[in-house]
């Protein structure tokens, strides 16, 4: 929290997209647990979304829930509009709203191809800009933290638009980064590996038989939990990062360096 004039400490305000998912929910405790305030921004239905965040425990009161779907400009703004309405302000935004589908790259219809870009890239845009467009007007500092992933930097068999998708966000990042550091407002990108959890759980889930060449590319010898993921995030929080921006954090145990020197 950071004090105010009459010496009191204001709680920070944090969006969240696809918060109700593993890595946006773990983000979200490590958030509370620095004494923030978390809106966690799905698609999901209220009533489950009420479940996710009952789990919560005793930082009940902390987190809340706004429904809009990342790829609809006008559902994004409304919910922003309705978070300054009751909050009057927001101080960190992670885009982390994302999909993915494993196909072979001559089995991508357009219509996948197109629905990873509008969700894992256009979305971030939609979310990123209406954001800043608020924060400039207000005269806000505010922090961006983007999801990248460890396949923005190298190529991933199965996964041609995932991989396009991060690299594209990784890019926005950087622009975004430049154009709005003359306001205060710092963009930067964390970068997972291979998590046991989220969209990766659901790959497991769908192709149990990758896990051995999954565990067999990250040198530290594990799998990433979304706690690993949500510790980098939580750095990203702290003003240990204020000087930190237009960059990325791969925090993937080693799948870059283990995937290039796999042998082929």
């Amino acid at each position: 929290m950071k004090p105010t004039r009459n010496g009191r400490r204001k709680t920070r305000l944090a969006l969240i997209t696809g918060g109700i998912g593993d890595l946006g929910f773990a983000s979200a405790e490590k958030m509370i647990r620095k004494e923030m305030r978390v809106v966690l921004m799905d698609r999901v239905t209220e009533s489950e979304a009420k479940k996710r965040i009952c789990t919560l425990g005793r930082e009940k009161g902390r987190a809340s829930y706004v429904h809009a779907d990342v790829t609809d400009r006008d559902a994004v703004e409304s919910a922003l509009d309705d978070i300054w309405k009751q909050f009057g302000r927001l101080d960190v935004c992670m885009c982390n709203a994302g999909i993915v589908t494993d196909l072979p790259f001559l089995e991508f219809s357009v219509e996948q191809w197109q629905r990873h870009l509008d969700v894992n890239l256009t979305g971030y845009f939609h979310v990123c800009q209406a954001v800043a467009r608020r924060w400039v007007k207000a005269k806000t500092r505010g922090k961006f933290i983007f999801t990248g992933s460890w396949v923005q930097d190298i190529p991933y068999k199965l996964i041609a638009p995932y991989c396009v998708s991060k690299a594209g966000v990784w890019m926005l990042a950087r622009c975004a980064a430049l154009e709005l550091a003359p306001h205060g407002i710092t963009v930067n990108v964390v970068a997972p590996g291979i998590v046991s959890a989220g969209l990766t759980a659901q790959e497991l889930r769908e192709h149990p038989e990758f896990r051995e060449e999954f565990e067999r590319l990250i040198p530290l010898g594990r799998m990433q939990t979304a706690g690993d993921v949500a510790d980098v995030v939580g750095f990203l929080l702290s003003d240990e990062s204020n000087y930190l921006t237009g960059a990325s954090i791969v925090c993937d145990g080693g799948c870059v360096v283990g995937a290039a020197s796999a042998p082929k």
